[in-house]
Parts: structure tokens; C-alpha cells; sequence
């Protein structure tokens, strides 16, 4: 078998790619990973700031509208919100809903008795949050759960009436 000087480079800078290629797969194999369940979920720095907000009572046609901040507070977030004039404090957490599935913001809290919200964290077509929540009695022994639905401020001020 005969080479030529062409078909001898050739071939060499084939072994040499292959070479490259092994090497590159090598020390990636190496190089720890990221994203994996130790980061935190980025839903605990996209969902804070100012909100209005709709909502229905669990088992009631009866509907609501009002005002709320999310804010940081710790390994926790602060959801403040006014609704007719009534203000309220909840503190909850991000959490994988059930394993394998989304992550969701999830409150608890007692008025006489326990009460659970937890939200689906979205997005609007701006890419701000919008959160949509069911809520009421823990243990959900409602027919109907109540229902909220957050929209971002920050991207509007609202029409003052």
C-alpha cells in the first residue's frame, strides 16, 4: 500500500480530532455538574415584588380583589397582601410539589384553623411572575378550593380609581 504525503496528513489530523474529541470528553467527565437538586430553585428570586391580585372564597361565588408584596425574609418568603382593607401576613417556601414535578410557592398558616395555599409560579408575556393558587382549609376538605390569581406591578402602576 501506497501514501502519498496528502493522505498521510490527512490522517494524521484524523487521529489528532480523535485525540482532541477522547480528551474533551475526558475532562468534562471530570468537571462537577451544576443544576442539580443542591442550587437553590430560581423561583425564589423571580417571584418577590408587588402584586394585584383576584381571588374566590373555597366553596363561595363570593369574589375579592387587593394588593400584595412578596419579599424575601430569610430561608422563607413574605407574602403581605390587603384585601378590603384587611391586611395578613403568611410565610412560605418554595417546594418540589410532589417528587419529580414542578416547583410551587406553598403558604401555611392558622386563622381558628389551619389553612394551606400553595401556587403555581408562571410567567406573564412579559416574563414577569404570575402565580395562580389554590387555597383553604388544610387538608382541602372543600367541594371547591378557594382561588387567587397574582399579576406583577411592576411592569404598570395601576389606574387609580
Amino acid at each position: 500500500m501506497n501514501f502519498d504525503s496528502a493522505s498521510l496528513a490527512r490522517s494524521r489530523a484524523t487521529v489528532r480530532q480523535w485525540r482532541h474529541a477522547a480528551l474533551a470528553l475526558l475532562i468534562t467527565s471530570f468537571t462537577p455538574v451544576y443544576g442539580g437538586e443542591s442550587e437553590e430553585p430560581y423561583q425564589w428570586s423571580f417571584v418577590p415584588g408587588r402584586y394585584q391580585l383576584i381571588g374566590r372564597h373555597p366553596d363561595s361565588t363570593q369574589t375579592y380583589t387587593g394588593t400584595a408584596r412578596i419579599d424575601r425574609v430569610g430561608a422563607q418568603l413574605r407574602l403581605s397582601r390587603d384585601i378590603g382593607g384587611k391586611r395578613s401576613r403568611l410565610f412560605g417556601v418554595i417546594r418540589r410539589a410532589d417528587p419529580g414535578e414542578a416547583y410551587v410557592l406553598a403558604f401555611k398558616w392558622n386563622e381558628r384553623r389551619p389553612q394551606e395555599m400553595v401556587c403555581l409560579v408562571g410567567s406573564d408575556l412579559d416574563n414577569y411572575p404570575r402565580l395562580t393558587c389554590h387555597w383553604g382549609l388544610a387538608g382541602n376538605p372543600h367541594r371547591q378550593p378557594g382561588m387567587e390569581a397574582y399579576f406583577a406591578q411592576e411592569p404598570w402602576d395601576p389606574v387609580r380609581p
